[in-house]
């Protein structure tokens, strides 16, 4: 059983909806488990000024408030955004081009007002975490 860890004892926003849907994804898709393989992924709420970090690891995701250590993505973005992506259709573990919401996530891309860190070294890890986000 996959388990999700807040280390705050009172989690920021974004680190209770991020874990969150970790967590009922997990529990409503345990298929999903094999997508947690070791990784350090960051999420950062411009418009917040809030960020966290999601250490991945087999069977557990520990949700850290705050940018910590060196993550391999990071994805920063504003809030709306960040919580739009878990609803984006997916192909391959990348919003599907040929749905308006991922053209729209392409657009956000290309104007900047999404900024993703680490695709071109790490996009198997970009790709799990879309699917373990997504309630599509």
């Amino acid at each position: 059983m996959s388990r999700v860890e807040f280390v705050a004892a009172d989690p920021s926003g974004l680190a209770t909806l991020i874990g969150g849907l970790i967590e009922a994804n997990l529990a409503a898709h345990p298929e999903r488990s094999s997508l947690l393989r070791p990784a350090v992924v960051g999420l950062v709420a411009i418009d917040a000024g809030v960020a966290i970090t999601l250490r991945i690891a087999p069977r557990e995701v520990t949700v850290v408030d705050g940018l910590a250590g060196r993550p391999e993505v990071v994805i920063e973005a504003d809030s709306d955004t960040l919580t739009e992506l878990s609803s984006v259709p997916l192909r391959l573990g990348f919003p599907d081009p040929t749905t308006g919401e991922g053209r729209a996530v392409a657009g956000k891309l290309v104007r900047g007002e999404l900024k993703v860190r680490g695709l071109a070294r790490h996009p198997g890890i970009l790709s799990r975490l879309n699917r373990l986000l997504s309630v599509a």
